[in-house]
């Protein structure tokens, strides 16, 4: 018969050491047995290096997914079955038991002793079953938030209000604000990069004056269509600096048959034909990169330069716009 070791009987000193050499699956557990090793797992425990944590939200989970450069592990809470945790890491799954703790606080302790200071994303993917604000009191921050088709809107509209202020960059395949100035207040803000997937935005009464008043750094409006001289009356204000200023990178849906003469018109625009290559903001750790293949150089009255680079994709035209310096 083997006698448990008494691990907590160890003065602090020696508890250092072991906790440091532990799995990340080894020391979230041990956090999960009790208040004192939760405490003994935030303090002891040095920092882990992610290369990213992401968060999923569906209607009866909740799902945390963890990469650091030695491990991969996922943990399911269910709100249906509260009593177990699964555990899903390299060829192996487990359950753990749950000793009482909410959805909120498993969420908490884990972020707590990984000593993580954000997500790299949360995914809303349908309606949740328990109190999803709850869960965003205590995320720190997040680099993506990602608004899928069957969160409803009410609560998609809640998570964006509380969440923008922490958030780098907004997904969204569903625009949620109820009415005209719900949206303006919103596209006003100061969310860095924004990616809008819904082609609902014309009930906004949606044209070229929202790009003018954008604040975002990185826009994409991948279902959004404007006409080819709203776009060039965008180049032109642009140019005379009476544009969005952070604006680095604009992508948009051409309109009908594309024809360049009418979207650069005025803008005295200089072909360039070499490939060039473009770093962008990353949401994970993975750096972004975009390989232009042609295009026009249009220089604003300051010396800043642009680029306007078209891209075919099934069928459809898209129109990117990328500041250089």
């Amino acid at each position: 018969m083997t006698t448990p070791f008494p691990l907590l009987c160890l003065p602090r000193l020696a508890l250092i050491p072991v906790l440091q050499h532990m799995e990340l699956i080894e020391v979230i557990l041990f956090s999960f047995l009790s208040k004192r090793t939760h405490n003994i797992s935030k303090y002891l425990r040095k920092k882990t290096s992610f290369r990213y944590i992401d968060l999923e939200i569906e209607n009866n989970c909740l799902r945390m997914m963890f990469l650091t450069n030695e491990s991969f592990l996922e943990l399911h809470f269910y709100t249906d079955v509260s009593t177990t945790v699964e555990v899903f890491y390299p060829y192996q799954k487990v359950q753990w038991k749950n000793i009482g703790l909410s959805i909120e606080q498993w969420v908490e302790r884990v972020l707590e002793v990984t000593k993580c200071p954000s997500l790299s994303k949360l995914k809303l993917d349908a309606v949740p079953k328990f109190d999803v604000f709850s869960v965003f009191d205590v995320i720190p921050k997040v680099t993506e938030l990602e608004i899928c088709p069957n969160f409803c809107n009410a609560l998609a509209k809640r998570a964006v209000e509380i969440l923008s202020p922490v958030t780098s960059s907004i997904i969204m395949h569903k625009v949620p604000f109820l009415n005209r100035e719900e949206f303006q207040t919103f596209w006003m803000g100061n969310v860095e990069c924004l990616t809008v997937h819904s082609n609902h935005l014309s009930r906004f009464h949606f044209n070229v004056s929202y790009l003018l008043i954008s604040n975002a750094v990185k826009l994409e409006l991948r279902e959004v269509v404007l006409s080819l001289r709203d776009l060039n009356r965008f180049f032109s204000y642009w140019l005379d600096k009476t544009s969005n200023h952070r604006l680095e990178h604009l992508s948009v849906k051409s309109l009908g048959h594309f024809n360049e003469d009418i979207l650069l018109s005025g803008l005295n625009a200089t072909r360039f034909t070499e490939n060039r290559t473009r770093e962008f903001f990353s949401t994970n750790t993975f750096s972004q990169f975009r390989v232009f293949t042609g295009g026009f150089d249009v220089r604003r009255k300051d010396g800043k330069l642009a680029a306007i680079t078209f891209g075919n994709n099934f069928w459809t035209t898209f129109i990117n716009f990328d500041v250089w310096s």
